[in-house]
Parts: C-alpha cells; sequence; structure tokens
C-alpha cells in the first residue's frame, strides 16, 4: 500500500473520529499535538486505529523512537512495519 493512500486513511480517520471536518490548519504534515488537534489520549486512539486498519503492531519502542506528531509521520512508520 503507498503512503499517499495510508496517510489520506489516517487523515480521513482524524477528521471524523475527533470532528475536525474540512478545517483547512490539518494538513498531513501540521504537527497534530502542537495544533490542538489531538491530546495522548486520542493519540492512543489513532494508535489502536493503525493497528487493526492496517494490521500492524505499533511497540512502545517504536513510540520512543519514531516521531508521530504527523499524519505523514504516522503514515511513514506504517510502511516501514508492512515492510518487515
Amino acid at each position: 500500500m503507498e503512503q499517499s493512500v495510508i496517510a489520506a486513511d489516517i487523515e480521513g480517520f482524524i477528521r471524523t473520529r475527533f470532528s475536525i471536518g474540512d478545517d483547512e490548519d490539518l494538513t498531513r504534515d501540521v504537527n497534530l499535538f502542537d495544533y490542538g488537534f489531538i491530546d495522548s489520549m486520542e493519540a492512543t486512539e489513532i494508535i489502536v486505529f493503525l493497528e487493526e486498519r492496517f494490521n500492524v503492531e505499533i511497540t512502545q519502542k517504536d513510540i520512543i523512537l519514531y516521531p508521530m506528531n504527523t499524519i505523514n509521520e504516522s503514515a511513514g512508520i506504517v510502511m516501514g512495519k508492512q515492510i518487515e
């Protein structure tokens, strides 16, 4: 699966789940925490979504080693996990 397709799925989930709608400030490279789109509890929901939707395991080590602050960063981690 291409990274752009993964990113589109993640973006759609975030916009719908957290009622962001068509807010133009939400881009795939914006820091979701710094802009107040999500908090740590919502980040947990995103990780669960990634694991279930893309059949990958995001470990605590992954969370420490790799930034997941943007949609594109999260999509990149999923891509890496699918290659493993």
